[in-house]
């Protein structure tokens, strides 16, 4: 509990930095920081685009465990990875 409030009193004083203009936050920084919050899921095509990598280079990650092995959906047969978990691990 004690994490979460501090995790609260740290986004609330940034969203009131970022209101009042005063935020030292580029909008690369913002928009890597927006894709962390929107845990958007990416199709296999899309985390590639995302990584800038052939789908060859990412299965081949993907094997080695250097990247995450990707999500079921009930109903669908592909696979899905979250933006903010493409991550490639040395």
């Amino acid at each position: 509990m004690k994490h979460i409030k501090l995790l609260s009193k740290l986004l609330r004083e940034t969203a009131d930095k970022l209101d009042a203009g005063t935020c030292e936050i580029d909008s690369e920084q913002a928009i890597e920081i927006a894709n962390m919050f929107s845990h958007e899921p990416l199709s296999k095509y899309q985390a590639c685009q995302y990584l800038n990598m052939s789908r060859s280079s990412f299965d081949r990650l993907v094997q080695e465990g250097k990247l995450p092995m990707g999500h079921k959906r009930a109903g669908y047969t592909e696979k899905f990875w979250y933006r903010d978990q493409l991550v490639v691990k040395e």
